[in-house]
């Protein structure tokens, strides 16, 4: 059995939590960051090899997991410069030079503009070539088949990629030499199995192939992320060859990590319609398992309502899954709105589901407030964040409902379904109709109960006037600005905000709101996509610019930074028109003062709705980076054009 299959996943982002940064050595650091690459956890995995980093300097085993982890999680030019880096330092082993080259790899596959690709091809073959012909350096021994395999096949790989396909057949054939070797000798694991499969499928043959694949997924050592890495190289490979039914092949041979996010109806209330009756329970439970072996899910997401939701965090639990929970709003309102039902332990299995769960997100941390805008915004991040996992191990995630085919309210499983379709696939549903139909009993006469209202919190400032609804937040800050000629100020100004109004005209919509004060500029905006095209575009101009005549330095850089959540609307009678307020948009202007001049810096909820419904952009992660004036640390992006865009 796989590795994949029976392993027991514990909360390693409570261990993190827990971990003691100031007394644990490189070891342990180490030790703990490849635990989360085993897993795929690879942003947490760049996280503690960079805390790591911090108290141990310059460690070539925490650099280069460092890069590797920021590679999987899709940042493969930042890693890149790690390991150049690296390099630089004198550290040219096979490992490092390799790695180096897979990032260039990474680069080549994403680029769209041919002399760039070629560039980056040319970039991997020669540090792959560098790591398998290196000279040694003074006091090293010559490495021997078990380091240069690596190298040899992705030498073999990139000759493939090229069209090369007579030198990629050469090194295929040296690799899988070079791995027998070390099979024969008995020192057999997943990487040196897995090159013997891909080995064969460059040298076409297939039939081979599948039963190396099918032998190495097996091994006790193959981890998810390995798994993954493999399969996206393998079907790369298998796109070239105008047999489509290769790819169906080598496919069916790897397993998946069987990501999951999970949708359905409530517990019925008293007086509602009949949906989900608590009897029915027992019937989807059962489903829901059936469902969940189907898929082979080990990685679950889901909100923590009764009935569907916890029910699916309690069957993911059960088969020693991860599980990720996300909620609306507080905990405390979130239970009166979406847990307590009559006569039920619902609370006490949500707070069990919580406390076995892998990570708890909230979309907002203040009260409900009969805002069920909430309920779909935290459905968009619950998926995204499925889908950002998906990216990282090369796998599309499943969507699980359990639903009656009815579009139904705002947040609610109707509306998610219909999501889910138009960016991914099409739903796993359990149908609410056949669950009562083997229930076999007629509905019960609706009992006549009002539902509480839930209790609505007065804002600040006006009661009457104050709103709430989710905005995308954009900061904007022009680094330099200070070095502008006195005289030339009227020129600046003309420049950044006229040039700023014109691109803020070409937008779909304008925003809701927008400030600004000389060298910076706020804008709130009700649609992400107008805010994401307006950072951009805001950035690639300052990059353009030529500045000579304004500054002794001749350059300037802008900082720009993205949050979205819910908040306040209402009447600033400084401005004399409505503004926006609350901790969201503190939080969007926390991020800007970190940013790298010339970066548009994004939060994690905004590179988690890029990863589910905005394919036009991309981003890469910079970290779990602390805040300005001790707003906290929070995990941080780095935002881009989606490659060819």
């Amino acid at each position: 059995m796989s590795q994949l299959t029976k392993r027991k996943v514990v909360s390693l982002r409570r261990e993190w939590r827990h971990f003691d940064k100031e007394d644990s050595n490189a070891i342990d650091f180490l030790e703990l960051c490849e635990r989360m690459l085993d897993v795929g956890e690879f942003l947490l995995a760049h996280d503690v090899a960079r805390a790591g980093l911090r108290r141990n300097k310059g460690n070539k085993d925490l650099s280069q997991r460092s890069a590797y982890a920021l590679t999987k999680a899709g940042s493969p030019s930042l890693a890149a410069a790690i390991l150049e880096e690296l390099v630089s330092s004198g550290v040219r082993g096979v490992e490092t030079l390799s790695l180096l080259a897979s990032c260039y790899k990474d680069l080549c596959e994403s680029s769209v503009d041919p002399d760039k690709k070629q560039e980056y091809a040319d970039l991997a073959i020669a540090r792959y070539e560098q790591g398998f012909f290196r000279d040694d350096a003074p006091g090293q021994k010559q490495s021997d088949a078990d380091n240069l395999y690596y190298p040899c096949i992705n030498v073999a790989f990139m000759h493939f990629v090229c069209t090369n396909y007579n030198s990629a057949r050469e090194y295929a054939a040296k690799a899988r030499d070079l791995c027998q070797e070390v099979k024969d000798s008995g020192r057999v694991n997943y990487w040196v199995q897995a090159t013997i499969a891909e080995a064969y499928l460059l040298l076409g043959e297939i039939h081979q192939s599948v039963a190396a694949y099918q032998e190495a997924v097996l091994l006790e050592d193959a981890q998810p992320s390995h798994i993954a890495s493999t399969r996206k190289q393998a079907l790369q490979i298998c796109l070239l060859y105008e047999d489509r039914s290769i790819g169906e092949k080598i496919s069916a041979a790897f397993p998946t990590l069987g990501i999951v996010a999970c949708s359905g109806h409530l517990i019925d209330n008293p007086g509602k319609r009949r949906r989900f009756p608590e009897e029915a329970e027992k019937i989807v439970r059962s489903k829901i398992v059936k469902q969940l072996e189907a898929i082979d899910a080990t990685c679950g997401y889901s909100s923590a309502g009764c009935g569907t939701d916890i029910i699916f965090l309690e069957v993911m639990a059960e088969r020693g899954g991860e599980t990720h929970v996300f909620l609306p709003f507080a905990k405390e309102e979130f239970i009166e709105t979406s847990v307590k039902r009559v006569g039920s332990d619902w609370v006490s299995r949500f707070e069990r589901v919580l406390d076995q769960a892998t990570s708890v997100h909230y979309v907002t941390r203040e009260g409900y407030y009969g805002d069920d805008t909430l309920f779909s915004f935290c459905n968009d991040v619950m998926l995204g964040f499925a889908a950002m996992r998906g990216r990282g191990l090369n796998e599309d995630p499943k969507l699980l409902l359990f639903w009656d085919g009815n579009p139904g309210e705002e947040g609610g499983t109707g509306e998610v379904a219909e999501s889910w379709r138009k960016t991914f696939n099409e739903p796993n549903v359990i149908w609410a109709n056949e669950v009562l139909e083997e229930l076999d009993q007629e509905d019960p006469v609706p009992i006549q109960v009002k539902p509480a209202e839930p209790q609505l919190k007065k804002s600040f400032g006006d009661s009457d006037t104050a709103m709430r609804s989710v905005k995308t937040m954009l900061f904007a800050d022009v680094e330099g600005f200070t070095n502008v000629h006195e005289d030339m100020t009227p020129k600046f100004v003309d420049a950044f905000h006229g040039n700023t109004a014109r691109m803020i005209d070409e937008l779909n919509c304008k925003p809701a709101f927008v400030n600004s004060w000389g060298d910076s500029f706020f804008a709130v905006f009700d649609d992400i996509n107008d805010a994401l095209r307006l950072a951009i575009s805001l950035r690639d101009f300052f990059a353009q610019g030529k500045w000579s005549d304004l500054t002794s330095s001749g350059g300037m850089e802008v900082r720009i930074s993205l949050h979205a959540g819910p908040v306040y609307e209402e009447f600033d009678p400084l401005l004399k028109k409505r503004n926006f307020f609350g901790q969201h948009v503190n939080q969007a202007a926390r991020i800007e003062p970190i940013v790298l001049p010339g970066s548009v810096f994004v939060s994690e909820t905004v590179a988690a709705l890029i990863s589910y419904r905005y394919q036009d952009f991309d981003f890469e992660y910079a970290g779990n980076l602390e805040l300005a004036k001790g707003f906290g640390a929070y995990p941080v992006y780095i935002l881009q054009r989606k490659a060819g865009k």
